[in-house]
């Protein structure tokens, strides 16, 4: 399924959390002052990466900011962690386009960026234990914390959690995520919420349920169990029946068993404790 919210109004707010009653998430994102320079520094970067690319691209260069951020705004939620997917190079590469951008006059004028408005990039390798499978691109910028990731789609063995990636579309990226809710995309050029997985439905339904059929999505990863069980208790939210019950299956348990760390389980459970999502 695809299905998209438009912008109505698009004004600014300030940085607090809103109050909004969980059970009707909002039609649209109002997006803080921050938030707004990032959006419109992060398009003038990819308009300048896709006019000195050499050759040119077999399509255009989208970004768009993914997940949980996405969720927290439907919900009225502040949130300073931003996750940008891009459709057609990596975080690493895409970067180094923003620090070549910024690194000239004229677009610092453009920006009215300050010394303090960019902070030094680091490249974060992947770390399954830590659930980071990609290598992934993070900078401050205007005060949020950004990470820069290609879209992906993964592959997984019998006996591991940790999967093999290569390119992959959009809807291959939300597909392959541990929640419906955690699968919307807010689409910088267009200005709109795009879902695949039925998300938006799910959130006004304050319902946790997997993209993909629930066997499927805990064979891959077992430990997506606890995380959709964290989710639920820090949402407020019911676990579909279906997710439900395919988590006691025996065979969802083995694999959970025979994949997951104990060392991974405990730090899945200390974030339940500390109430992070």
């Amino acid at each position: 399924m695809f299905r998209t919210w438009s912008r109505l109004g698009h004004s600014v707010t300030t940085h607090r959390v809103m109050k909004r009653k969980l059970s009707q998430p909002a039609m649209t994102l109002r997006l803080t002052q921050s938030e707004e320079r990032l959006k419109a520094l992060l398009l003038d970067v990819a308009s300048h990466a896709e006019e000195t690319h050499e050759g040119g691209q077999a399509e255009p260069l989208v970004l768009r900011w993914a997940g949980g951020w996405v969720r927290d705004k439907l919900l009225g939620v502040e949130s300073h962690d931003i996750d940008t997917a891009i459709n057609t190079m990596t975080g690493q590469a895409f970067s180094l386009q923003l620090y070549q951008f910024c690194n000239q006059p004229a677009n610092i004028k453009k920006h009215g960026m300050g010394a303090a408005d960019l902070g030094s990039a680091h490249l974060i390798a992947a770390n399954p234990d830590k659930s980071k499978h990609l290598e992934t691109a993070t900078a401050k910028i205007f005060g949020l914390d950004v990470d820069f990731v290609n879209l992906r789609r993964e592959s997984y063995t019998e006996e591991s959690r940790n999967p093999q990636m290569e390119f992959g579309t959009v809807q291959e990226d939300a597909l392959r995520r541990d929640a419906t809710v955690n699968s919307l995309f807010y689409n910088l050029h267009s200005g709109q919420i795009e879902d695949f997985t039925g998300g938006l439905r799910d959130l006004a339904s304050r319902i946790i349920r997997t993209p993909l059929e629930p066997f499927h999505t805990f064979r891959d990863d077992p430990l997506r169990v606890l995380r959709l069980v964290r989710f639920s208790s820090r949402l407020g939210f019911t676990i579909d029946q279906a997710s439900r019950d395919m988590m006691g299956d025996p065979r969802v348990l083995d694999a959970l068993t025979r994949k997951i760390s104990r060392e991974r389980v405990g730090i899945e459970v200390e974030k339940m404790l500390r109430g992070k999502i």
